[in-house]
C-alpha cells in the first residue's frame, strides 16, 4: 500500500484551512485519513503551520511520500532537512505575535478612558459659584464724544428699580412661610394703567 502525507482541505469557498494528514494514495482528497499530523491555515497573517514533528519523522522513515505541498511545509518547519540530514534544520517559520489577554486588553483601554477624561476636566476651568457672584465688567466706551451722545439717550429713559431680593427662611411646620415683596414690571406699563 502506497501511503502519502498530504493536505486535506476543509474551510468554506475563500476561506480554506488544511489538515496535514497522512492517507492510502487510493483515497480521496477530503476522504478518510490514517493519522492527521499538523494543521496548515494559509490565510492568516503569517501563515499558520503546525506540524507534529515526531510523527512527521515517523511516517518519513516508514516509507511515507509527500506531497510537493506537504514537502515544502515541512522544510518551512525543518522537519525535511532533519529528515535528510541537511543543514538548516531550525527552518523558516514565521510565526505571529502572541495577543493580549483579552481582560488585560480590556484594562489597558478603561485606563486610557479615564486618564484621557481626566485630562480634559484638567483643561477645562473649573466652574464655582465665586466666578458667578462677581460683579460684571463695564464694557469700555469708546470715545468721550460718544460717551456723551449717550448720556442724554440715558436721562430720558425712565429708570426703575427693582425690589429688594430677601431670602427666604426654611420652610418647616411651625414658621409661617412669608412672601417677598412685589416686584414692578416697567414705567411705561404703570402709566397705561394710569
Amino acid at each position: 500500500m502506497a501511503v502519502k502525507i498530504r493536505l486535506k482541505r476543509l474551510g468554506k469557498i475563500r476561506e480554506p484551512y488544511y489538515r496535514i494528514v497522512v492517507a492510502d494514495a487510493r483515497t480521496k482528497r477530503d476522504g478518510r485519513a490514517i493519522e492527521e499530523i499538523g494543521k496548515y491555515h494559509p490565510k492568516l497573517e503569517p501563515s499558520l503551520i503546525q506540524i507534529d514533528s515526531e510523527r512527521a519523522l515517523y511516517w518519513l522513515s516508514v516509507g511515507a511520500q509527500p506531497t510537493e505541498q506537504v514537502q515544502h511545509l515541512l522544510t518551512i518547519t525543518g522537519d525535511w532537512q532533519k529528515f535528510k540530514g541537511l543543514p538548516g534544520t531550525e527552518g523558516t517559520l514565521r510565526t505571529a505575535d502572541t495577543k493580549a489577554d483579552k481582560k488585560d486588553r480590556y484594562d489597558e483601554l478603561v485606563k486610557e478612558s479615564f486618564a484621557t477624561k481626566e485630562s480634559k476636566a484638567a483643561a477645562k476651568p473649573a466652574r464655582s459659584s465665586a466666578r458667578k457672584s462677581e460683579p460684571k465688567k463695564a464694557e469700555p466706551v469708546e470715545s468721550p464724544a460718544a460717551a456723551a451722545e449717550e448720556a442724554p439717550a440715558a436721562a430720558s429713559a425712565p429708570v426703575t428699580e427693582a425690589a429688594p431680593v430677601t431670602e427666604a427662611a426654611p420652610v418647616t411646620e411651625a414658621a409661617p412661610v412669608t412672601e417677598a415683596a412685589p416686584v414692578t414690571a416697567s414705567a411705561p406699563a404703570e402709566s397705561a394703567e394710569a
